[in-house]
């Protein structure tokens, strides 16, 4: 529908010009609608894309871990027609921070004209579900994992899992075929040419307590509150080809100069109220959370009971040694500590910053925060 309203804009705007010059001695020219517009290939970095002539829209799905900016998409045209961006043009499809967008192109023919809506992505594939008999696993997306507690007396020789994951992706072993557990087994999904691996361990007997996901800004996303600063929630993940592949994390910009907006040294989020969390230090001794900045210094959690009673203060270094890097970083709980944690703020860079010579202001993101259980 698009495609024809574009070109009766066109042939309705060439009328309006003859009924205009009908009066004049001059003779205007003939307007040539037989022009073709249409994009007949649309090739990025050997990918050849699928063109929706309905709706006048490409996509690309490059292999996992491409970098989407600055791609030069190679387009086939018909004789005569011209394309803007042109083709073999530098186009970015993402930004710095990963987050994607799409690119209007044109083609332009004789006297007609038509846009394509353009998206380039990278394959993605996951596996959604991993069922042995009656038991679901455990799946772990961050480290692609998955684990399956099953009674103490389970033949873990030759166990038949029901496998959910992406549409059109291939599974080895395939779902539904017979696996030995002995020891833990590597599930693969081919999509589009890129590889997913997830680990596969069975457990028999007793299940080990598994670790809590606090945040992780996809299936476990509270919404942090602002602390000394403006939070964004949900901001896309700025590096996604290390260890940390999630889409999305906690951001704030951490300012060198002293203001109530990111310049405070407890400069963060809190997870409370609505989003209060509930971890017993009799059980849970540890909490992990990623950070990602610019600088080295200490990250603070500090953990509270309701009502902000019971206070400690737990500090972790964020190494010189992967500036730029996401590092996760380990908090012990103490030992001594006895009241059940509701609340938890982050404050990324505790130190003081106006006078520190080598701290310039800039973004700091935190995710994966994690509560581990006693061994």
């Amino acid at each position: 529908m698009k495609n024809i309203y574009q070109k009766l804009f066109v042939a309705m705007s060439a009328l309006c010009v003859l009924g205009f010059s009908a009066c004049d001695d001059t003779v205007s020219p003939s307007l040539d609608f037989s022009g073709d517009v249409d994009i007949h290939s649309f090739v990025v970095n050997g990918v050849e894309g699928t063109i929706n002539k309905e709706n006048s829209s490409i996509s690309v799905i490059l292999p996992s871990g491409s970098d989407l900016t600055v791609l030069t998409p190679q387009i086939a045209l018909a004789d005569g027609a011209v394309i803007v961006p042109a083709s073999d043009e530098p186009v970015d499809f993402s930004d710095g921070n990963g987050n994607l967008f799409n690119v209007t192109y044109t083609v332009t023919n004789l006297n007609l004209y038509q846009k394509y809506d353009v998206s380039v992505d990278v394959a993605r594939a996951i596996i959604t579900s991993f069922k042995i008999g009656s038991v679901q696993g455990d799946i772990y997306q961050t480290n692609k994992t998955i684990v399956v507690s099953l009674p103490a007396d389970t033949d873990v020789t030759s166990l038949i899992p029901i496998v959910g994951y992406t549409e059109e992706a291939t599974l080895t072993p395939e779902s539904g075929a017979v696996v030995d557990f002995t020891t833990p087994v590597i599930f693969t999904l081919d999509y589009l040419g890129s590889l997913f691996k997830y680990e596969v361990t069975v457990i028999v007997g007793d299940a080990p307590k598994p670790s809590v996901v606090i945040y992780n800004g996809e299936d476990v996303s509270p919404i942090w509150a602002s602390i000394a600063s403006t939070i964004n929630n949900g901001y896309a993940n700025p590096k996604r080809d290390g260890v940390n592949t999630t889409s999305t994390c906690v951001a704030i910009m951490r300012n060198k100069e002293d203001s109530d907006d990111g310049g405070k040294p407890w400069s963060g989020g809190a997870l409370w109220g609505s989003y209060k969390v509930d971890i017993d230090p009799a059980e849970y001794s540890k909490i992990s959370l990623m950070v990602l900045k610019e600088a080295a210094g200490d990250v603070q959690i500090e953990i509270q009971s309701d009502g902000e009673q019971n206070k400690d203060w737990l500090k972790v270094f964020y190494s010189a040694d992967a500036i730029g890097e996401w590092q996760e970083l380990i908090f012990e709980i103490p030992e001594s500590r006895t009241a059940v944690i509701n609340n938890i703020l982050v404050a990324p860079h505790v130190n003081e910053t106006v006078d520190d010579q080598d701290f310039l202001s800039h973004l700091i993101y935190w995710d994966e925060l994690k509560a581990y259980p006693k061994e």
